[in-house]
C-alpha cells in the first residue's frame, strides 16, 4: 500500500479484501491465562527496582505456553496466528515492559520465527519443540561499530571443511544490545541465539567491498566453547536480559545454518520485519493505558471549580489521545492480516513501528503534564501523601528506547523512502545511462505515472480501479494527496534524479506523508468494520484525527481566525467531556488498567474502567 502511494497509487483493494478475523478459542483461553498471571506474578515495580524478572514468572509463562505462542501446534505451540498475538502484546505492553521484551525477542525475533520461516524440516523438528517448551532464543545481529549500517558488520563465520566437505564453521566476533542473552556476566539466559556473520576465507576478508560481502545466519549453541556474554544496564526497561555477546572461533555445525550460503542478510530482515509488528502492538497497550491514567487523572483533579479535563486545553491532549489509540489498533489490525496472509508488509511493518513509538512517546509527554508534578515522583514517592502510584515516570523511561531498537525511527524512515521510490531510481537510471531499450522500457512508468498525478487514474489503470466504500469524504482526501505526493516525487526525481536518496530531510517529509495517508487510510477501514459500526462517538474520532492529519498538510497561519474541526474549542469540549464519562472506555479493552493505592478502595470509577477494559 505504502509504495503504490508514491506513484499515486491508492491500493484500496488490499483494505477491502480483508476482514477482522475471529479469535479462535485457543486464543482466548491463552489471553485469559495469561491477563491472569500478569497480575498475580509480575509486579513492574520490583522488576524495575531489582533489574530481574522472578525465576517463578519464567516457570510460570513456561507453564502456559507463553515461549511458544507462534509456534505451530504440531512441534509443540500454541500455534496462534499474528493477529492473535498482537493482542497478547497489547495485554503485556499495557502491564511491564521488561516480560514484553522478554516474550517478544523470544517469539518474534529470537530463533523461533526464523527457524518457522526459513529452517528445514530437520531444524525444526530438532529445534521448534525445545522452544516450544521454554528454552529461550535471542536473535544477535547489532554490533559497536556496524550500528544500523549492516552490511558493516564484522563478526565472521569461516567455513571448514573435512575430506572436500563442508562440516561446519568457526564464528568470531562481537555482538552488542543481544535480548535474552545474559541472564548476568558470564551467564546466558538463552539456550540458542541466531547469529548473523560474514562468511569469509580468511578474517581479514571482512574488510572486502561490500558488494561482496556474504553472510550467514547460524544457530549457535550459548553453551559452545567459546561464546560468553556481558550483561549491560540501562536507563529503561531495567529488568531486560541484554548485553554484549563474545564469540571466539564458537563451533557451529553446518546443520545449525538457516539457509543457503548468502542468504543470512536477507533472512535477518524478513525476521525484523514480521518481528517489528510485535513493537506496535506492544505500543497499542501502553497507549490505551496512558488513556486510562488521563482519563482518571483529568477525572479527579479539580482546579478552577471544575474537572482538568473540561479545560479544553487538557480536554484537547486526551481527545488527542484517544484518536491515537484508536488510529494505531486499526494499523495494528490490518497489519496483523496482511502478515497471517502473507502480504508484503516490509513498508508498512516499519510505518507502523514509527508511528506507534512516536505517537507513545508525545502521549506520555501529554500524560506528563497532566499530571504534573506527580509525574515527576516515583510511585513509592507518591504513596507517601495518599495518591494514585501512577508509574509515569517508568512509563517515559520504558518508552524512550522503542524510537531507536527493531531499527531506529529516523532510519527507517530513509529505508522506506528508498524502498518506496525504488521505481523511480530504477526506471530512471535508464535515462540516466541513456540506454535506449531500457529508456524505452521505462517510459511507460513515467506517463502513467504523470498521468495519475494529474488525473487522478490514468487511462491505462481505469478497468482495474477500485472504488472504496470506507468514508467518501476522506477517501477523496487520501486520493488526492497521493496524486500530489506522486507528482511532487515525479518532479524532484526529474530535478535531483539520483541525488535525491542523498537528501534526507526531503525524503523524510515525502515519506511522512504517505505515512500518514496510510494511517489514515487504516483508519477508514477500521471505522467501516461491521464490529466497529455503533460504538459510540466513533465518528467524531475518525473526523479528529483526519483533521488534524489534513491541518499538517494544510497548516492555517497562527493568526487566522479559521478554526477546524480538530482545534476548535466548542467541538473539543463535548467529545472530551464524553471520553471522561466514560463513553468511550471501549478503546481501554484488551489491557490491564494500573492499580490504584494498594491499601485502599478502588472507586466507583476504577471499578468501572477496569471492568470496560477486561480487568
Amino acid at each position: 500500500f505504502l509504495s503504490g502511494l508514491f506513484e499515486g497509487k491508492v491500493r484500496r483493494h488490499l483494505f477491502t479484501r480483508a476482514s477482522l478475523p475471529a479469535k479462535s478459542d485457543a486464543a482466548s483461553d491463552f489471553l485469559d491465562t495469561l491477563r491472569h498471571l500478569l497480575i498475580e506474578k509480575v509486579d513492574p515495580e520490583t522488576i524495575d527496582r531489582e533489574g530481574v524478572i522472578g525465576d517463578d514468572v519464567f516457570a510460570a509463562l513456561k507453564e502456559i505456553g507463553a515461549f511458544g505462542i507462534k509456534i505451530p501446534r504440531t512441534f509443540g505451540g500454541l500455534g496462534l496466528s499474528q493477529s492473535e498475538y498482537h493482542e497478547a502484546a497489547t495485554l503485556m505492553g499495557s502491564h511491564d515492559a521488561a516480560t514484553t521484551v522478554l516474550l517478544s525477542a523470544h517469539n518474534s525475533i529470537g530463533a523461533a520465527e526464523p527457524v518457522k520461516l526459513v529452517g528445514n524440516p530437520e531444524q525444526q523438528e530438532r529445534l521448534l519443540p525445545r522452544l516450544a517448551k521454554g528454552e529461550i532464543s535471542g536473535f544477535a545481529l547489532t554490533e559497536k561499530e556496524a550500528g544500523c549500517d549492516i552490511w558493516d558488520l564484522k563478526t565472521y563465520a569461516v567455513p571448514v571443511h573435512e575430506a572436500g566437505v563442508l562440516v561446519g564453521y568457526r564464528l568470531t566476533g562481537e555482538k552488542l544490545y543481544t535480548t535474552n542473552a545474559p541472564r548476568g556476566n558470564g551467564t546466558f539466559l538463552a539456550s540458542v541465539l541466531v547469529v548473523i556473520a560474514q562468511i569469509v576465507d580468511a578474517p581479514h576478508d571482512i574488510h572486502r567491498p561490500k558488494d561482496e560481502r556474504r553472510f550467514g545466519a547460524f544457530v549457535v549453541d550459548t553453551q559452545a566453547q567459546g561464546c560468553t556474554c556481558t550483561r549491560l544496564s540501562f536507563m529503561g526497561v531495567r529488568g531486560i536480559y541484554n548485553g554484549q555477546v563474545h564469540l571466539h572461533e564458537v563451533w557451529v555445525p553446518v546443520a545449525d545454518r538457516l539457509g543457503a550460503e548468502g542468504d543470512g542478510l536477507r533472512r535477518a530482515l524478513e525476521s525484523l520485519t514480521v518481528g517489528r509488528l510485535t513493537l506496535p502492538a506492544a505500543c497499542l497497550g501502553n497507549l490505551k493505558q496512558c488513556l486510562w491514567l488521563a482519563r482518571l487523572r483529568a477525572q479527579q483533579r479539580v482546579q478552577y471549580d471544575r474537572p482538568i479535563g473540561e479545560h479544553t486545553d487538557i480536554g484537547a491532549k486526551i481527545v488527542l489521545m484517544a484518536s491515537r489509540v484508536l488510529a494505531l489498533e486499526a494499523i495494528v489490525r490490518i497489519t496483523g492480516i496482511w502478515a497471517d496472509t502473507k502480504q508484503d508488509v516490509r513498508l508498512e511493518s516499519a510505518a507502523a513501528k514509527i508511528l506507534a513509538t512516536e505517537w507513545l512517546l508525545e502521549s506520555l509527554l501529554d500524560l506528563f503534564r497532566i499530571y504534573g508534578g506527580r509525574a515527576f515522583e516515583t510511585p513509592d514517592s507518591l504513596r507517601l501523601h495518599g495518591d494514585l502510584p501512577a508509574p509515569i515516570e517508568r512509563l517515559i523511561r520504558d518508552a524512550l528506547i522503542n524510537v531507536l531498537w527493531e531499527g531506529s525511527n529516523g532510519t527507517l524512515t530513509l529505508w522506506i523512502g528508498r524502498e518506496g521510490l525504488s521505481e523511480y531510481f530504477t526506471h530512471g537510471q535508464a535515462f540516466l545511462d541513456f540506454h535506449l531499450a531500457d529508456m524505452v522500457r521505462a517510459t511507460p512508468f513515467f506517463v502513467k505515472t504523470a498521468a495519475r498525478s494529474l488525473a487522478g487514474v490514468s487511462v491505462y489503470e481505469k478497468e482495474s480501479s477500485e472504488a472504496g466504500s470506507f468514508d467518501a469524504v476522506w477517501e477523496r482526501f487520501v486520493e488526492k494527496k497521493s496524486r500530489e505526493l506522486a507528482h511532487t516525487t515525479l518532479w524532484v526525481a526529474a530535478r535531483d534524479r539520483q541525488g535525491l536518496a542523498r537528501k534526507q530531510r526531503l525524503m523524510t517529509r515525502l515519506v511522512s506523508a504517505a505515512m500518514h495517508l496510510f494511517a489514515v487510510e487504516t483508519l477508514l477501514w477500521y471505522k467501516s468494520r461491521e464490529e466497529q459500526r455503533g460504538k459510540a462517538h466513533m465518528q467524531s474520532l475518525v473526523t479528529y484525527f483526519c483533521s488534524r492529519t489534513s491541518a499538517a498538510f494544510n497548516p492555517e497561519p497562527l493568526l487566522s481566525l479559521r478554526t477546524s474541526s480538530w482545534d476548535d474549542d466548542s467541538s473539543l469540549y463535548p467529545l472530551a467531556k464524553a471520553i471522561l464519562s466514560g463513553q468511550v472506555d471501549w478503546l481501554e479493552a484488551g489491557i490491564i488498567p494500573c492499580r490504584a493505592i494498594e491499601n485502599g478502595p478502588a472507586t466507583n470509577e476504577e471499578r468501572m474502567v477496569g471492568a470496560s477494559a477486561g480487568g
